[in-house]
């Protein structure tokens, strides 16, 4: 399901560049490129994804006149499906119960959910689910960074790239980047589930994975402070990852040549000034700035 939301931003023309290179990675990627040439050919807003389907199994099923030809169609079919996977995910809101909600660069969204559960999204994050037996089944796709206040009830999943958050009623943040995944529990219990290992982290206690590796630790928040605070803070993560979320809070492009953007940054920074932001960013590690137009910054050693 994850790679469909990858997918979905892909088709919305919203990936980062980030996102675009790990997009890139994806083994399937040239077929979807491939597809996507074919399809600039139409823009029919009204295209009926399971019409087009149903047509195409008919044509296939006029060719399939022996076993031989059975073989030379499968590969074809599969790569149909693909597209037709994406052409689905990007039409879902219409076609199923599926719910989308996005927020752009410098922005952050609250969201309810049927249960009276609370979500609230960061900058450049995208959530989904589905309404039908939400009683049942509460579960939510996260791709970026969002809060949650859960209603006691059953199970209720987060399911990210990295691994899935479950918890039955709490309070705790995840955050789904490139090569960076945190889940931070303020209330309650949660547990995540990363590469077949299940994790339970109590009330003040985080997880994280940078670059696969996994890091275990602590904090005295009470709630995330992107959420409550307009801050952006971080403890011993990679420069990098400062840098992009300074990018998506201010909608932003920072240079940052001949900088080690490997190194570890603690601090944070505020999410409703730049210039301010700029200083919590760069004084500490003795940076420098300049502002080209307002589009980029550059940043360099003193």
């Amino acid at each position: 399901m994850q790679k469909e939301l990858l997918i979905q931003k892909w088709l919305d023309g919203e990936l980062s560049e980030a996102e675009l290179k790990a997009f890139k990675k994806l083994p399937e990627y040239e077929s979807y490129n491939k597809l996507s040439e074919k399809a600039l050919l139409f823009k029919d807003t009204s295209y009926n994804v399971d019409l087009e389907f149903l047509n195409l199994k008919s044509k296939i099923k006029e060719r399939d006149t022996s076993a031989s030809k059975v073989r030379w169609i499968k590969p074809l079919l599969r790569i149909a499906a693909i597209f037709i996977i994406g052409l689905a995910v990007y039409y879902s809101p219409i076609y199923d119960d599926t719910t989308v909600v996005k927020t752009l660069a410098s922005n952050t969204t609250s969201v309810e959910l049927p249960d009276k559960s609370s979500v609230k999204l960061n900058a450049e994050s995208s959530l989904n689910y589905k309404k039908r037996n939400w009683k049942k089944n509460r579960e939510v796709n996260l791709v970026g960074e969002a809060y949650f206040k859960v209603a006691k009830g059953s199970q209720f999943d987060v399911v990210t790239w990295s691994g899935k958050v479950s918890v039955l009623g709490t309070q705790f943040n995840v955050k789904q980047r490139v090569n960076y995944f945190e889940v931070t529990c303020y209330e309650g219990l949660v547990s995540v589930t990363y590469k077949n290992r299940v994790i339970k982290l109590p009330a003040g206690k985080t997880f994280k994975i940078i670059d696969g590796a996994v890091i275990e630790g602590e904090s005295r928040d009470s709630a995330p402070t992107w959420a409550n605070k307009y801050l952006s803070s971080f403890k011993s993560v990679p420069y990098s990852e400062v840098i992009q979320e300074f990018e998506r809070q201010y909608n932003i492009k920072i240079e940052a040549n001949n900088i080690d953007t490997d190194q570890l940054f603690s601090g944070s920074f505020t999410n409703t000034n730049k210039e301010l932001a700029l200083k919590s960013i760069t004084l500490p590690l003795k940076l420098k700035y300049t502002k080209e137009d307002n589009t980029k910054i550059v940043l360099t050693k003193e």
